[in-house]
């Protein structure tokens, strides 16, 4: 691909990015007065709404029953599980340190592909995968008391994802992107409304925090527009490595808008993370387009 291509798909990833922490934040926001899976709900119905416009206006808005398939089902599923974790964690945690964990998501989908693909097995993966995963210990702290202990969920919402990721490269090309996003949604949305109505009791929200949902909605859908066009415009192996501005983002809104400062083992933590996830990155002959996707959806 051209070089000013190439700068427009990794233009489009750190939207990508930007546009996903918008999200979380306003998420975040909303959660500091509501149950988190209240909020969920209001942002899936926000969600459902902007995917449904994006359909009508590429004209993919017809579902066929093909479309339904295991492997868009099994995605869904391992999503909601994936969501209904990082919500708690979000709600309870610093965006940064959350994010951070959830950063390790690339490495574990790697470690799925060696022994659930069974693809040849390299060491020197492995140790940096292991690597990555010790600098996720450093952020969540688990035996310190540094850190809210909900961030541990984050590991969870690492895990699911990473095994929706490699669902994710089973789902048939003839499949448009935003239907299985759609019914993606709609599965989450239903697990966080299950969830709601059992452990939460819901308040009545106000139009400033109903706005706030409908934003993170948008943004979440933003997110995910961006990214497709990230790696239609640019090589994966281009474009994955910037997947980790997240990180940046989620850091400089931790502070800006919550004053959540990380403690220096953290920050090293998060280096430890991303240098390993890099290293990997750079290894890797053909990154998977569907792989590294944020969980909020």
């Amino acid at each position: 691909m051209a070089p000013s291509t190439n700068l427009r798909g990794i233009l489009y990833m750190l939207a990508s990015g930007l546009t996903f922490v918008f999200n979380d934040s306003l998420m975040k926001l909303a959660m500091g007065v509501f149950p988190p899976y209240e909020v969920l709900v209001m942002r899936g119905l926000s969600g459902v709404f902007f995917a449904l416009c994006l359909l009508g206006f590429t004209g993919e808005i017809t579902v066929h029953r093909r479309m339904i398939s295991r492997p868009v089902l099994l995605r869904a599923g391992l999503e909601c599980i994936a969501i209904l974790t990082y919500i708690l964690a979000l709600a309870h945690s610093p965006i940064g340190d959350v994010t951070a964990i959830f950063q390790t998501t690339p490495l574990l989908v790697i470690l799925g592909m060696i022994f659930i693909h069974r693809e040849k097995i390299v060491g020197l993966r492995l140790i940096l995968v292991a690597i990555g995963f010790g600098g996720a210990l450093m952020v969540a702290q688990p035996f310190t008391g540094a850190v809210s202990p909900y961030v541990s969920l984050a590991f969870i919402t690492a895990l699911f994802a990473a095994a929706r990721d490699l669902a994710a490269r089973q789902i048939s090309k003839d499949v448009p992107a935003m239907v299985s996003t759609l019914i993606l949604i709609l599965t989450v949305l239903s697990g966080a409304l299950i969830s709601g109505v059992l452990f939460e009791h819901w308040l009545v929200p106000s139009f400033y925090y109903i706005m706030l949902t409908i934003g993170a909605g948008l943004f979440m859908m933003l997110g995910h527009h961006f990214t497709l066009l990230a790696y239609r415009n640019a090589s994966a192996q281009q474009v994955a490595p910037f997947y980790y501005s997240f990180l940046i983002f989620a850091v400089l809104f931790g502070f800006i808008i919550f004053h959540d400062v990380p403690n220096l083992l953290s920050f090293a933590g998060m280096a430890v993370i991303v240098a390993s996830g890099l290293i990997l990155l750079s290894r890797e002959e053909k990154p998977e387009k569907n792989a590294y996707q944020h969980p909020d959806l």
